[in-house]
């Protein structure tokens, strides 16, 4: 079975929406508990700092 050009291009645009539903779902998946400029805890300067940075929150994992 072989599939004609128009079949090809209309396989493809649904594919390509597809896509970016996907991606924007994996964009804005978790989002609300993101980090917000302004909203991150001011260490006390006499502390020292962690050995391993918290990253939690930055990632899309």
């Amino acid at each position: 079975m072989t599939l004609s050009a128009d079949q090809i291009v209309e396989m493809t645009e649904v594919l390509v929406i597809l896509m970016g539903i996907g991606i924007t779902w994996a964009v804005y998946y978790g989002s609300d508990r993101a980090e917000l400029p302004g909203e991150a805890v001011v260490p006390d300067p006499h502390e020292a700092d962690d050995a391993v940075p918290d990253t939690r929150g930055r990632t899309l994992g």
